[in-house]
């Protein structure tokens, strides 16, 4: 298994493009949430007419607003004879999918009106098979928000989404290959919406993760020596997420 980082900040900034990544597996690729700036990393290293299905984590901008981009390209592909037809694109969130797609396609006429077929599933402590994975969620200590735990055959990676700390996100954590975690907020100045550094590594070391990525960082958690303290509690491998990051395992 692939994994690209397409985004790793809270904001956008000059450096980081907001939440955003993309799972490759032999038989399949998908994308886990789609924030700003994150598309156009996407554009870099994948053929965006073959990526179809896409996994939100919750409705934040900084995990979605890319969608419109990412549906215009194909749009247009289509329009200039890019490609004949297109395939089935899956959009998979929690609660509220369906009305936040709705909501899209008012905004964005073009987007309603695309000639190749869109669907949307909501996805809430369930499962879901797309090509080439098996999906499951997890409900998280955040507004309306999910987390997603990605196999394929032999390996998985874990996505939190956007969380505070949960016994929810260590059971579906459990023994995974990666676990990638928000990590927004320093230890000095905890949230009750977000993550910090100590509480990823608890996180991991409860659940025994393989490795452990770090995300989502907010300006004022830079500074800090995440992975430093992080180390302290959790014995595995420890990374620091940064725009076109790949971890293969």
């Amino acid at each position: 298994m692939k994994l690209t980082v397409l985004g790793s900040g809270a904001v956008l900034s000059r450096s980081r493009a907001c939440s955003g990544f993309f799972v490759e597996s032999e038989s399949g690729n998908l994308l886990v949430d789609l924030g700003s700036g994150s598309f156009l990393n996407l554009k870099k290293i994948a053929d965006v007419l073959n990526v179809n299905t896409v996994l939100f984590t919750h409705y934040h901008p900084d995990h979605t607003s890319d969608l419109a981009a990412f549906i215009q390209y194909k749009i247009v592909a289509q329009k200039l004879s890019i490609v004949k037809s297109l395939p089935q694109l899956t959009i998979l969130g929690p609660k509220g999918i369906d009305e936040f797609f709705s909501k899209l396609n008012e905004a964005f006429p073009s987007i309603k009106e695309a000639s190749f077929r869109k669907i949307t599933k909501e996805l809430n402590n369930s499962t879901a098979t797309v090509p080439g994975f098996k999906i499951r969620s997890a409900q998280m200590e955040h507004e309306n928000s999910i987390a997603y735990r990605v196999e394929d055959n032999s390996k998985s990676v874990v996505f939190s989404g956007d969380t505070a700390y949960n016994a929810n996100l260590i059971s579906l954590a459990r023994k995974t290959d990666l676990l990638v975690a928000d990590c927004s907020s320093p230890d000095s100045a905890p949230s009750a919406v977000h993550m910090t550094p100590s509480q990823c590594a608890k996180i991991a070391k409860e659940a025994d993760v393989k490795a452990l990525l770090l995300t989502h960082f907010y300006p004022s958690i830079e500074s800090e020596p995440i992975k430093e303290i992080v180390s302290s509690y959790y014995r595995g491998k420890v990374y620091i997420a940064s725009d076109l990051m790949v971890l293969e395992f």
